[in-house]
């Protein structure tokens, strides 16, 4: 089984979990996915099985798009809220307008240094962060250069206090009646928002239920304190921690902050309105159907253009070798790079990429 399975991640799994599963519901050995998510995030996490494998790195490059519920007025050492609080910023909290908010928000658009969790996946010594941190002997990451593409907020600011649980509610369809003692309702002016958080007045209470339960989990004092929470959507480049930006956006407000809820909605090409669950991947080998859910190898670089080969220099390429403007069929005025190349028959092989000083084409990534 060769190509790419776009799986929707679901809470609780580590992105090892899915793989493991794949590998038994495909019944291929050679798997791997795009881009870690944490056990407590979802969304969008493509498997790519047998030769595909190949444009993992490809793909764990790509630009990715998340949908967050920044949670303001608290800091956790894990940057989320299945850690324990560290600060609080309640005071600075109620003075901060939502325009104020706002404009914090739009301001990490574009590039900036950031300082990865200490709680991350992130190898120093030859060990994870995470399991150092846990052990009391994880030193501060290096800063590294992010690039937020885009950013915005999704819903209205609502203040709240931590123990509310969220009510996702369409802005035209907002009743008063909602709003009861122990819930924030957040009004969503996205219905696709809504739509991939499977919300319309109900409640997320079972979907977002904790890895863990934090020390502050059993204060009635802690439970009780005001925040605010709102909705944003990230687009951004490869590397970016939406957990250490939701604390930088609360450091730049100085009310402090950490993330509640985080979905993944795309990587790449790979959407989450077109992935699957484990259990549908299931249901489907199941039936012997699997393959009808495998993408293409060569859907991942349909930004790319397209050169295929002329029949008597099939061999050529599929040996991987250097090939020149003579052995493609389509007439090359001016070199494009890189392009996804096909035999003459149409097979997606390799992408190559244009070599100004000896005017040709090298394989950046063979798929043979």
């Amino acid at each position: 089984m060769e190509g790419i399975i776009n799986i929707y991640k679901e809470q609780g799994y580590t992105s090892h979990d899915v793989i493991a599963r794949m590998r038994g519901i495909s019944g291929q050995r050679r798997a791997g996915h795009t881009g870690t998510l944490d056990p407590d995030a979802e969304g969008v996490l493509p498997v790519c099985l047998g030769t595909a494998t190949r444009v993992v790195d490809m793909l764990t490059d790509s630009d990715k798009t998340y949908e967050a519920v920044l949670l303001l007025g608290i800091d956790t050492d894990t940057e989320d809220i299945s850690g324990e609080i560290t600060a609080r910023g309640q005071e600075k909290l109620e003075t901060l307008s939502d325009s104020e908010i706002s404009e914090a928000v739009r301001s990490f658009k574009g590039e900036y240094d950031q300082i990865p969790p200490v709680y991350s996946a992130i190898k120093q010594g030859g060990k994870k962060l995470c399991e150092l941190a846990r052990e009391g002997k994880a030193e501060a990451p290096e800063a590294r250069s992010v690039n937020i593409l885009d950013i915005e907020i999704v819903s209205d600011i609502v203040g709240g206090e931590l123990r509310d649980e969220t009510l996702f509610v369409r802005s035209d369809a907002y009743d008063e009646s909602l709003q009861s003692p122990g819930t924030t309702v957040l009004k969503i002016r996205d219905d696709a928002y809504i739509d991939r958080f499977g919300v319309n007045g109900g409640s997320e209470e079972d979907r977002f239920k904790r890895n863990s339960d934090p020390e502050w989990m059993k204060d009635e004092a802690v439970l009780s304190l005001r925040v605010k929470r709102l909705a944003i959507r990230v687009r951004c480049s490869k590397g970016t921690y939406i957990r250490s930006l939701c604390r930088d956006i609360g450091e730049k407000l100085g009310c402090f902050a950490t993330m509640e809820k985080l979905i993944r909605t795309r990587v790449g090409n790979f959407g989450i309105d077109s992935s699957l669950t484990l259990a549908q991947a299931q249901e489907l080998a199941g039936r012997g159907e699997l393959e009808s859910a495998l993408i293409a190898t060569d859907e991942c670089f349909m930004d790319l253009p397209a050169l295929h080969t002329k029949e008597k220099f099939d061999q050529v390429l599929e040996n991987g070798n250097i090939m020149f403007f003579r052995h493609f069929k389509e007439f090359i005025k001016e070199p494009v790079s890189p392009v996804r190349v096909y035999t003459s028959k149409g097979v997606f092989l390799a992408v190559y990429e244009f070599e100004e000083r000896r005017k040709l084409y090298k394989p950046l990534k063979m798929f043979t």
